[in-house]
Order: C-alpha cells, then structure tokens, then sequence
C-alpha cells in the first residue's frame, strides 16, 4: 500500500457497514463494551477494489479476534466510510462520525496520504490511536501525529534492493525517469540518495505526467551511458515510457520503483518490448517463498468472502495490510492491557517482538521481513535488503501470489 495519485470526487452521505461477525448498530453506538474500529476509503472510485481488499481483510481480523474474546474483553465492531479519496470530505464524515459522542479506538486514515494528512491533526486532538498504509514521509512525525503508526513500508525501503543488485552486477552509473511531480520527485530524491551514497553516479530525466511519449528524456538519458535505468510512473505513463523505451531500441537493465512496479505490462505489451525489464515485489508475496503458517486458511477465508475476487488483481497483500493494522493494535493494547489510547501509544513504542510465528502476516512466518519496532521518533515499520526483490513481470495466482511470466 504505496502512495498514489488521488482522484477526487466528492459523495453526500457516510456509510456505516458494521460486520455482522463483528457486532450490530446498537453496539456500535454504545461504546463501553465494544472496540470500534473505523475505517475511511475509496469504495466507487478509482481505487476502490484496493480499498474493497483492505476492508475484507480488517474485517477477517475482527472476526478472528472477537472469536478469542476480543480486545481487552471488548467485542470489534467495524465501521466503513465512503471518502471517495478526497481529503475535504474525508475530514467531513470524519467530524459527523465524532459528533455521535462515541469515539472510534482505531482509525484506519484512509487510502492515500493527502487523506491520512488530512485526518491526524483531528485524531490527534481526540487522542485516537491510528495505523493505516500509506507512506508519506510527512505521516512519520510523532511530535506531530503521536498516535498514528504505519504499517507499511515507506518508499526508501525499496532502494536498498535496487543497490544490492547494482553493487552484484557492478554498475557505475544509474539513471532514472520519473514524473514531474511531487510522488516523482520524492521517488527521484530517495533513489538518488541510496544511489550516491552507495558510491556510483545518478543521472535523471523527468517527464510531465500528462506525457503520451517518453522518447526524448530517454534519448537524453541514452547520452549519458547508464548502466541501468530505474523507472517511476504511475499507471499509463509507465505504459508510455515502456512503449518509448522499446521505440528507440534501448534494452538496458530496467527497474521499475514501487510505483512503476504495480502496472500490468504483461497484459499490454509484447515480450520483446519487456527485455531486462524489472519489478520490485515484497518478498513474503512472492509464490516461492515460504508461507505464514496461518496464511493459507486466510486467503480461503478472503476468496470465500465478498471480496474474493480481487484477489487476482491486488495479491493477498493488500488483504493482510487491513488485516495486520488491527492485529497490530490488538497485540499492542494486550501488552498494554488496556484500549487507553496513551497505554495503546506507549506500548506500541516498546512492542515486544512476538515469540514464534508472528499474528501479522507481511512480516513473514519468521517476522523478520517487516518489523514493527517503533520508537517515540519512528513510527514506520523498518525492513531489510531481503523485505523486497526484483523479477521478472507477472502476475497474481487465484492465490494472490505474484508469479514472474504469468499475465
């Protein structure tokens, strides 16, 4: 769950879907007795199966927990709103959510972070413990925003895959091509960081995200002898720079960023048009390798459910990131012995490591993949060169997992 382009669109009313595994209206409204969950996305607009995905597997998680009892004795209720991923209204199902006197225990922000930036300053204020996916540098503020955590990974934590293969193959020179505008040229600046301080040269061109032809930067980025290219784009326009890559005959080493990474090639471009091409993919969603022992049962439980179907389309991992940001809360508020937002914050910031098999899911069976050691200055989870891999392009199995050569 990385940051994306946002469409905005604005809707008249909040949703409110409680699981019926999860409790009723009635309890919802009570407070005392019930843990209410509240979480804001994009169900009708352009990324609503992404947000379809994340609820299904909060949801899973809910009903996982209340059948051990809940969380500190309290039964989970989910509730869902409609934000259309616009931030304005967001904010506004947000305040009528508050003014019905009882307050959520968790919030999960929304799917982009103009959104979760939108919404923490409130939480903040009403001292609402917070963990979504989105990963803006800005949302890692705990002096800001002490109550929010991330349970995804931000965009730096990709470099390091990219340089452990650049330092294996020897290169000297990167070069990249981004969009020019601001997910572009943060994506641009964490690369090029990793890429100078691991010793080789960066080089760039940029493209407006309107762009249909990519031929020129790249031209310009031919001229300066790269030894590989590293792509960022979002949708079509990492179609368009594909397509003008292969134009101007250039099959050098290509690695698409997070972003880049997500656009399925393999359904609009021909094979000789993808040669050295590279996507990064999180290691735990790879077909090979080995599985959460739990992690079967969940994804039967996923495609039994309503939103099965994504699966094929969004991997199991969009599933666990819902899944995973409640069973986070809830092994911190154990540790806690309390849902006090304060007791939730403080033991979310000295978590103790699980023993054995991890409740999440992303961190793999070992929990050595994504670790959630935050501190009182980091609240993001922090990886390893091994979290993500680059392969080949694929696709997702019926099982959600990510297959190089297969559309």
């Amino acid at each position: 769950m990385s940051s994306r382009p946002i469409r905005f669109a604005m809707i008249s009313a909040l949703l409110v879907l409680p699981l019926a595994a999860c409790g009723d209206a009635e309890d919802s409204a009570s407070g005392g007795d019930t843990y209410i969950v509240y979480f804001t996305g994009d169900y009708s607009g352009a990324v609503s199966a992404n947000n379809a995905s994340i609820d299904a597997g909060i949801k899973l998680a809910a009903e996982e927990l209340n059948a051990k009892g809940g969380i500190d004795g309290k039964k989970i209720v989910v509730e869902t709103a409609n934000d259309q991923n616009d931030p304005t209204k967001a904010v506004s199902l947000l305040q009528q959510r508050l003014a019905k006197g009882t307050k959520p225990d968790l919030v999960y922000p929304g799917s982009s972070s103009a959104v979760s930036l939108s919404l923490l300053p409130i939480l903040t204020r009403q001292k609402i413990i917070s963990v979504g996916g989105t990963v803006s540098g800005l949302l890692n503020d705990p002096a800001k925003f002490p109550y929010h955590f991330g349970i995804s990974s931000p965009g730096k934590d990709y470099a390091p895959a990219l340089i452990k293969i650049a330092q294996e193959k020897g290169y000297q020179k990167i070069g990249m091509l981004y969009a020019n505008d601001a997910t572009g040229q943060s994506s641009a600046a964490i690369y090029k960081a990793a890429v100078e301080a691991a010793g080789m040269t960066f080089v760039e061109a940029r493209f407006e995200s309107t762009a249909l032809d990519m031929t020129s930067q790249l031209n310009q980025l031919k001229a300066e002898s790269p030894d590989a290219l590293v792509l960022n784009g979002y949708g079509t326009a990492a179609l368009y720079a594909m397509r003008s890559r292969a134009q101007i005959g250039w099959d050098i080493p290509t690695y698409c960023d997070q972003l880049s990474s997500g656009y399925p090639y393999l359904k609009n471009l021909r094979e000789d048009e993808l040669q050295n091409v590279n996507v990064v993919i999180s290691t735990v969603t790879l077909a090979t390798s080995e599985r959460h022992p739990g992690l079967d049962a969940f994804i039967a439980k996923v495609k039994a459910g309503p939103a099965g179907k994504e699966i094929t389309t969004t991997g199991w991992g969009l599933y666990a990131t819902g899944h995973d940001s409640l069973a986070l809360a809830s092994y911190a508020a154990q540790q806690a012995k309390s849902t006090d937002p304060d007791k939730v914050k403080a033991a979310m910031e000295s978590l103790a490591k699980p023993t054995g098999t991890p409740p999440w899911f992303y961190a793999g069976p070992k929990g050595d993949l994504v670790s959630f050691s935050y501190s009182a200055t980091n609240h993001f989870p922090t990886t390893s060169e091994s979290t993500f891999q680059y392969v080949g392009p694929g696709g997702y199995s019926t099982e959600g997992f990510y297959t190089s050569g297969k559309a």
